[in-house]
C-alpha cells in the first residue's frame, strides 16, 4: 500500500501532533514491509529537514519515503492520502482521503472575544469541508467521537476511535534534571505540561496554587510548554510559587514527571489528554479536570476535580502532598492504567483504516 501523508506538523509541532505522527510512522514500517510512503510539506527547506529526520525516527523510513511539495498532493498516485491534524488542507481529489479529527476544539471557541468568534466561523467551515470530503475519519477518544457526531453530525460507523499512547517514552534510565536545576527547584514541586489557550484553564489552576499557599503548603509549580503570554501572565502576575520552563526534552519531562508530586491538567477541554497517560507511565500521580476527554483516559487511576473549582482543585493537591500513602497508591494504580494503552495497538487501527478505504 502507497501512503501520501500531508506531514507539515511532523517537523514543526512540539506538541501532541507531532509526538502522534512520530509514534505512529516506526510502527507502520515495522507492520508491513511493502508498505510506502509520500510525504508532503510546504516549503523547499522543510524537504530537506525532513529527509535528516526520517532516519531519527526509524532506520528504513527513508528507503521507503519520498519528500514533496505539497503543491503536488492534488495529483499524487497513492492509495490512500492521511491528513493528521484536524482538516483535508490540499485535497486530493481522486484519491480516498483519510483525516484524523483529534478534537472539535477550534470550532467551538470556548473564549468568547470577536476575533475568536470569528476564528470559530471559519474552523466551523473547515471542519465541515473535511467531513464531507473524507473517506474515513480517525479520532483519539470516544469523547471526541461524540463530539464529531454532535457538532457536525457525522455518522458515526465512518469514525474510527484509535486512542494514544505513552509506552513510547523511556522511564527507565531518564535523569535530566536541567529545567529543575535552572528554576532553582530543588524540594517537592507539582507539575502542569501544554499549551496556554483558555480551554487549558490555567486560571483555575494558578487560584488552586494561591489557595494553597495561604494556607501554608508552600509547593511550587513547573510549567511546561509554549513561552508564557500576555494574558497568562496577567492572570500569574509575579506569583513566586510559577515557574516556567519551556519545552522540554522527552528525557527532561521524563524526570519532571518522576520527581513531582503530581501532574496538574485542569483542561476545559482535551480531545485526549496525552500528558496524563505520560506521566502515569513514569510514575506520577494524576489530577485532572473530570470533564471532556480526561476522565475517559485517567480512567480510575486519576484525581479528578470539576474544571471549575479551584477550592476543589487545592483539596486534591493538599492530600496527595501529605498522604503518602495515596501517593503511593495512586502511582501504581497509574502505572497499571497506562499500560492498557499501546502504539502498536493504535497502528493497526489506523492501518485498518487505511486499507477498508484504498
Amino acid at each position: 500500500m502507497h501512503v501520501a501523508i500531508e506531514a507539515v506538523k511532523l517537523l514543526h509541532e512540539r506538541r501532541g501532533i507531532g509526538r502522534y505522527m512520530r509514534n505512529l510512522l516506526p510502527q507502520f514500517v515495522d507492520r508491513d514491509p511493502s508498505l510506502r510512503f509520500t510525504m508532503y510539506v510546504r516549503r523547499d527547506d522543510d524537504m530537506t529537514l525532513l529527509r535528516a529526520h526520517l532516519a531519527t525516527l526509524h532506520a528504513a523510513l527513508p528507503d521507503r519515503t519520498t519528500v514533496a511539495h505539497v503543491r503536488e498532493l492534488p495529483r499524487t498516485d497513492a492509495d490512500v492520502v492521511w491528513y493528521p491534524w484536524n482538516f483535508i488542507t490540499v485535497a486530493a481529489p481522486h484519491r480516498p482521503m483519510v483525516v484524523t479529527m483529534h478534537d472539535v476544539a477550534p470550532m467551538l471557541q470556548l473564549d468568547h472575544r470577536w476575533w475568536k468568534l470569528l476564528k470559530r466561523v471559519r474552523f466551523t467551515r473547515r471542519y465541515q469541508h473535511t467531513m464531507q470530503r473524507a473517506a474515513a475519519v480517525l479520532t483519539v477518544s470516544e469523547f471526541s467521537k461524540g463530539e464529531i457526531v454532535r457538532h457536525l453530525g457525522a455518522d458515526a460507523s465512518r469514525i474510527t476511535v484509535t486512542p494514544l499512547a505513552s509506552d513510547d517514552l523511556d522511564v527507565e534510565g531518564a535523569d535530566a534534571p536541567r529545567p529543575l536545576d535552572d528554576a532553582g527547584v530543588t524540594g517537592p514541586f507539582f507539575v502542569t505540561v501544554g499549551g496556554q489557550e483558555g480551554r487549558k484553564n490555567l486560571r483555575t489552576l494558578y487560584a488552586a496554587m494561591d489557595a494553597l499557599h495561604a494556607n501554608g503548603v508552600r509547593i511550587p509549580l513547573v510549567q511546561c510548554g509554549p513561552g508564557m503570554s500576555s494574558n497568562t501572565r496577567a492572570v500569574a502576575g509575579s506569583a513566586p510559587w510559577l515557574h516556567h520552563v519551556g519545552f522540554v526534552s522527552d528525557a527532561e519531562l521524563v524526570t519532571l514527571y518522576r520527581r513531582a508530586v503530581a501532574l496538574v491538567l485542569p483542561s476545559r477541554y482535551e480531545g485526549f489528554g496525552l500528558p496524563v497517560l505520560e506521566a502515569m507511565r513514569a510514575g506520577c500521580p494524576v489530577i485532572c479536570a473530570n470533564s471532556s476527554a480526561l476522565p475517559e483516559v485517567a480512567g480510575d487511576a486519576g484525581l479528578l476535580f470539576a474544571w471549575d473549582d479551584a477550592a476543589a482543585l487545592a483539596a486534591q493537591m493538599t492530600r496527595l502532598a501529605n498522604d503518602q500513602l495515596l501517593r503511593a497508591e495512586r502511582i501504581a494504580a497509574g502505572i497499571a492504567h497506562a499500560s492498557r494503552f499501546s502504539w502498536s495497538r493504535a497502528a493497526d487501527q489506523t492501518l485498518a483504516c487505511f486499507g477498508s478505504v484504498a
